[in-house]
């Protein structure tokens, strides 16, 4: 073979490695617009700082989060959501027990919705005493929240403003990844 011929051989190898360097970067690229896309509009990935939603999300423990869950409904009793507080300068997960134009009091170390007992019993043990001496009105376009672990959460009970506002909700968690039971954390 002669010098020429290796030449151009080495010339297409390097343009064939070339353009295969440039169409893996393009996956990449593709890649990384895919996953900031997803989890900038879509989804929600975040972790549990406080101990304020045990047993039901340990501290430690990263969750999925759906962000336009209310885009075309509201949301349910029950729901835990993420909502961003500017109380705190800090987004906050709680779960939802009031909803709007509902009045809620606090009877015996129990939730009442306008003069019910609410029945917590699908995410709460009943020995869960929830104490409070107010009763709250929510708001139109409004929810009132609560953490499950109600003896330590520093919840809607004590914030100065007690309503989470339909704008102020950033998602709500549907997939807990429990890395509690780590044995590094």
């Amino acid at each position: 073979m002669s010098t020429d011929n290796k030449k151009e051989q080495t010339e297409a190898v390097k343009k064939q490695h070339r353009r295969r360097g440039w169409i893996e970067l393009g996956v990449y690229a593709v890649i990384l617009a895919v996953v900031f896309i997803v989890f900038h509009y879509i989804l929600m990935l975040g972790r549990i700082p406080t101990e304020s939603m045990e047993p039901n999300l340990m501290t430690h423990d990263w969750f999925l989060g759906e962000r336009g869950a209310y885009s075309e409904e509201v949301p349910e009793r029950g729901d835990i959501i993420v909502f961003y507080s500017d109380e705190f300068g800090m987004s906050l997960c709680k779960r939802v027990i009031g909803l709007p134009k509902e009045e809620v009091s606090f009877v015996g170390g129990h939730v009442y919705i306008d003069g019910k007992p609410l029945n917590e019993s699908e995410y709460l043990s009943e020995d869960v005493v929830t104490e409070s001496e107010d009763t709250f009105t929510v708001p139109e376009d409004c929810v009132f929240v609560l953490g499950d672990n109600r003896e330590v959460s520093d919840d809607a009970r004590y914030w100065e403003d007690p309503y989470v506002s339909y704008e102020d909700i950033q998602a709500r968690i549907f997939f807990v990844i429990p890395f509690h039971k780590l044995p590094w954390f």
